[in-house]
């Protein structure tokens, strides 16, 4: 295989991944909130969406060898249908009479040598908490070295949902500097969640969320204990920050999942890889 056949073949596989991604965001199944419930909020309307978009922050550890755990938050700042921004004078998101949507979460990785910059993981295990915060008033700090990403929580909580299981799910650095992650997952409606996610009902039983970010949002520290963007090649340490994306939802009960955008990319690359050795035995 000639280099230039392997680099065309790797460019194809990244835009097939990236539009498979971008297709699955625009086509994403539909569902209809209602702001008011549980007293988030008393002056919004039902409206229709089939994404969030928010922007994450997160503080990855290695907690031995290539494996590493990250722990953080995502700050949901939207809705939009079909890549159309839905009003928050519907949504009443971030309002000062409103509510703020967020999930917080720890998950565990594997990684294919120590993180650095063209460095995929596979994501072992997630436990995720989706809240809504009545009257918008938490306070979210960032990920910093030596620092997870927390949230200070103030007054009432509303606890719409929980994630404890993993489909499928790539992470890491890509080769340009920035971190992404693409993961699908189960999703457990709760109670008060069904009334705010009115349709449809059941609910969605799968969650599908893709994050990334530039360089500009990693500070690494290496084994050596030396930190800063410059350290992201065997950094033992990642804070994660301005990292944006959207979740959106699929699935009845009974349904399989569609694998992610980098899973079916990952699927490439090793038949690729199968390729290149089985011409290198000849």
């Amino acid at each position: 295989m000639t280099k230039f056949f392997r680099a065309s073949l790797a460019t194809a596989l990244f835009a097939m991944a990236f539009g498979a991604q971008a297709q699955q965001v625009n086509n994403a199944p539909s569902f209809i909130i209602n702001p008011n419930s549980n007293g988030l909020a008393t002056d919004g309307v039902e409206f229709e969406a089939n994404v969030m978009n928010g922007i994450s922050s997160a503080r990855v550890t290695s907690i031995g060898g290539t494996r590493y755990q990250s722990v953080g938050y995502i700050q949901y700042n939207g809705f939009s249908l079909n890549g159309e921004t839905v009003s928050v004078d519907d949504t009443r998101l971030g309002s000062r009479n409103g509510y703020g949507l967020y999930a917080t979460f720890t998950q565990t990785f594997t990684c294919s040598s120590l993180l650095s910059p063209g460095v995929s993981c596979s994501i072992d295990t997630i436990n995720l908490s989706l809240f809504a915060d009545k009257g918008t008033d938490n306070r979210f700090v960032q990920a910093a070295l030596g620092r997870d990403a927390s949230v200070t929580v103030n007054g009432d909580q509303v606890l719409l949902g929980t994630v404890n299981g993993i489909n499928a799910g790539s992470a890491g650095i890509s080769a340009q500097g920035g971190a992404f992650q693409n993961v699908n997952t189960n999703f457990n409606i709760t109670e008060e969640g069904s009334a705010f996610f009115v349709s449809p009902d059941p609910f969605y039983s799968f969650a599908f969320s893709s994050f990334q970010n530039t360089s500009q949002g990693l500070t690494c520290r290496n084994a050596a204990g030396t930190g800063g963007l410059a350290f992201c090649t065997g950094a033992t340490e990642v804070a994660i920050n301005s990292e944006t994306g959207n979740t959106d939802f699929n699935g009845a009960p009974s349904e399989v999942p569609e694998p992610g955008a980098l899973a079916l990319m990952g699927l490439g690359l090793l038949g690729m890889g199968a390729y290149r050795r089985k011409r290198l035995q000849k």
